[in-house]
């Protein structure tokens, strides 16, 4: 089960969207299923709802701020590209917390009764109801159809202001909503997330991260598209500084982050991607370490034993000062250091090279929609979380590489799937099963390309003594970057 924790300011403004038809008429029988007694009372548990009654339910959750007249405000931030921090420019209306719960969209269903207990089980885990009645927060579940990723759920709106007119303590509550949501899963028989279960895990993309990738006409919420071209990096970097220089050239911003009190000392880096050519949007800038922990500054450093760190503060700072340009478009991707293709080919590649190697594949094969060798990467960099040998693991992440030809981009792929099928059925089969579930039909998939391109490769090389190409003539190979309008449905290229 998924949570996912918000703040706000408009009560009605809340309840209302949840009881209406959604931003694409996306919900369905909308209902309240559990609340607080007052709610219920108000307005009927499973009958549908109408405009008046989601304004009792809003205002009935309002009374008791509007009763003690108690503010509850949060500070707004934004990142400071001077300083390289966020930084607090005011505060908002914060009274209102609204927690969404989901199910995996291969869960099925549940019954509204088993969503009334949850709820109940997990406002009180939170701590919102105080047992004496005097520190109880007001609170309304509402349901309203499975999103549009196919996930049932149900949306909880809690009044930040208590009975008693003092606020709601919700200190951590975003790390205490996963603990509450764990327990829930294990006393009501749901799927246990992989992430929650081993206590590591990716970062998961949010529904305001969606939304704003939706709008934005991309494929994928920001932090997953820059945990796929850091990890794409990685693949073709032998240091440090190729690895920041390799991150600018697939479009993305990268910003230092300094020592407290310092100017100059490096300790960790932000990244974000480059607005679209013509495009309003200011770029937003995440941890690395937030996306992916072994994409953190000292995790970059050890994977390069500290070669080339000079060289990337240096880089750093230039884009600091304004000396060195930010990227205004997306370049050329590199191909793997060709010195070191002989430690994925003799078998010594752990799970975090191979979510590299497939990460590099998938931004030239499916760069505009990403697929199977995107779900791969993303699998095998959850298998990597937490490993227990980190610093041998990552240094493994910068050891593989391909000459630059089709034919060895090829037998990198292959060996790339031999090892991560072994990895699969040996190990995640015992430890991560729903881990193991997901990724043996990407790679049977992933097989099926490889063979594809295999033919292809064998028919063009059969040609090419009859056309030679010219010395300034374009070649193409798995790995070079997909244009669109080029290449053919058959090829495996992602539109």
């Amino acid at each position: 089960m998924m949570p996912n924790v918000t703040q706000g300011g408009r009560m009605a403004g809340l309840v209302m969207y949840l009881a209406g038809p959604g931003r694409a008429n996306e919900h369905t029988d909308q209902r309240l299923i559990a609340g607080h007694d007052l709610v219920t009372f108000a307005v009927e548990p499973g009958k549908a709802l109408s405009r008046d009654d989601a304004l009792d339910i809003a205002n009935v959750l309002d009374a008791p701020r509007k009763q003690h007249g108690t503010t509850v405000q949060v500070p707004v931030q934004e990142f400071d590209q001077e300083t390289s921090q966020y930084v607090t420019t005011g505060k908002k209306d914060a009274h209102v917390w609204h927690c969404s719960l989901a199910l995996k969209a291969d869960e099925g269903k549940l019954s509204d009764e088993k969503w009334a207990e949850i709820a109940h089980d997990f406002v009180e885990g939170m701590g919102f109801i105080d047992p004496d009645g005097a520190k109880t927060s007001r609170w309304a579940a509402i349901h309203h159809g499975e999103s549009k990723n196919g996930n049932d759920h149900i949306h909880i709106a809690v009044q930040m202001v208590r009975e008693d007119g003092t606020k709601a303590d919700v200190h951590f509550d975003k790390r205490r909503s996963q603990k509450v949501a764990g327990e829930i899963e294990e006393k009501h028989g749901l799927v246990v997330l992989e992430s929650r279960d081993k206590s590591r895990g990716l970062s998961g993309d949010k529904p305001a991260e969606r939304t704003t990738a939706q709008r934005q006409g991309h494929a994928m919420p920001a932090p997953v598209e820059l945990r796929r071209r850091m990890r794409a990096a990685l693949a073709t970097s032998s240091n440090q500084h190729e690895y920041v220089q390799r991150l600018m050239d697939s479009g993305v911003r990268v910003a230092p982050r300094f020592a407290k009190g310092s100017t100059d000392r490096i300790v960790g880096y932000r990244v974000g991607l480059t607005p679209e050519p013509g495009s309003k949007e200011s770029t937003i800038y995440y941890a690395p370490s937030k996306i992916d922990r072994t994409l953190g500054w000292p995790y970059i450093s050890a994977r390069f034993n500290g070669e080339g760190k000079e060289g990337a503060d240096r880089l750093l700072r230039g884009v600091h000062t304004g000396s060195i340009a930010q990227p205004d478009r997306t370049s050329k991707a590199p191909d793997f250091e060709p010195r070191r293709a002989q430690h994925l080919m003799a078998g010594n590649a752990g799970p975090d090279a191979l979510a590299n190697i497939y990460a590099r594949v998938s931004m030239s094969m499916e760069r505009d929609k990403p697929g199977v060798f995107h779900q791969l990467s993303e699998n095998y960099a959850r298998a990597s979380q937490g490993s227990g040998n980190a610093a041998h693991a990552v240094r493994l992440g910068a050891r593989f590489a391909s000459k630059n030809s089709a034919r060895s981009w090829l037998a990198v792929l292959q060996q790339a799937n031999r090892l991560a099928r072994a990895m699969t059925d040996d190990k995640l089969a015992s430890s991560r099963p729903q881990l193991s579930a997901a990724t043996l039909p990407a790679l049977a998939q992933a097989d099926r390309i490889i063979r594809a391109e295999i033919i292809r490769v064998q028919k063009e090389n059969a040609t090419s003594t009859a056309a030679a190409p010219t010395k300034d003539s374009p070649t193409r190979t798995p790995m070079s970057v997909h244009r669109p309008g080029r290449g053919s449905a058959d090829q495996g290229y992602g539109r």
